[in-house]
């Protein structure tokens, strides 16, 4: 069954997941994330690449968005597929921190951008938001 809410959607009902920022949500988002991504056809590898870079703009939100925040935080991580592929989205209601460079910490950025084809992060004061796009079909 295809059902069609937007120009270029497609496929399975969208994904939506909302949770407290906190290290035991990462496995709920993670898991459900994977029993979604095959009844978008997405295959194994795909379905890797996504879990890992949704995994790491998720887990942003849980180490950093909490911090100097005195209410609670929740993540939200939404899916859905489109007709190229797939437009994955973690947001925060958290406060916005600077990455901070350092040989062992960082990179989360760059192994978004090497996972997904489009990475774009949106920080504002009433949280932080970020879109990816993993294009399947040419």
């Amino acid at each position: 069954m295809t059902r069609v809410s937007g120009a270029d959607a497609v496929g399975p009902a969208p994904l939506r997941i909302r949770l407290p920022a906190i290290p035991a949500s990462l496995a709920v988002i993670r898991a459900r994330l994977r029993t979604w991504l095959p009844t978008a056809q997405v295959t194994p590898s795909a379905a890797a690449e996504v879990l890992l870079a949704v995994g790491e703009a998720a887990s942003n939100a849980v180490e950093h968005a909490v911090r100097g925040t005195a209410g609670d935080v929740e993540v939200e991580v939404t899916a859905r597929a489109t007709t190229t592929g797939l437009a994955l989205t973690v947001s925060d209601n958290g406060r916005w921190h600077a990455p901070q460079r350092s040989t062992q910490r960082g990179h989360g950025s760059r192994l978004m951008n090497a996972l997904v084809d489009t990475v774009t992060v949106t920080p504002t004061p009433q949280g932080t938001t970020v879109e990816m796009r993993k294009e399947l079909h040419p």
